[in-house]
């Protein structure tokens, strides 16, 4: 009977597990709506000229270790800056907006963890 009960909890906690790519994603745009959405639009299509379209951006959908930094740490370029969110998101969350940035509209590309954020923001 344990052994039944036993894997019962493991076959709903592995149910759980593949079902959190997508709670990431939700979560993901109610943080860029709060957050991002009024510089990068919430269609990710930005301001020409002012700031940078998060749709079909190679730099968001390529490697993720510098969406994470740019995120988590900012960035003064020629469009202007992007705050730091590092205090402001913990890990987790920074993980649901990169993810739905990278998913969203036409972009493709994979989800990244909490883990990943962490390691960036360690660094």
């Amino acid at each position: 009977m344990r052994l039944v009960l036993s894997l019962a909890g493991l076959i709903l906690a592995a149910g759980s597990a593949w079902a959190q790519p997508g709670d990431l994603v939700k979560q993901g745009q109610q943080i860029f709506e709060d957050n991002c959405a009024q510089c990068h639009l919430k269609s990710g299509q930005g301001l020409p000229g002012t700031f940078p379209a998060l749709d079909k951006n190679p730099f968001v959908v390529g490697d993720p270790k510098p969406v994470l930094a740019t995120v988590l740490n900012g960035r003064k370029g020629t469009l202007g800056q992007m705050p730091s969110w590092k205090d402001k998101l913990d890990n987790q969350q920074v993980a649901a907006v990169v993810t739905y940035i990278r998913q969203a509209w036409s972009n493709r590309g994979p989800a990244v963890t909490s883990a990943m954020a962490a390691a960036i923001k360690g660094k």
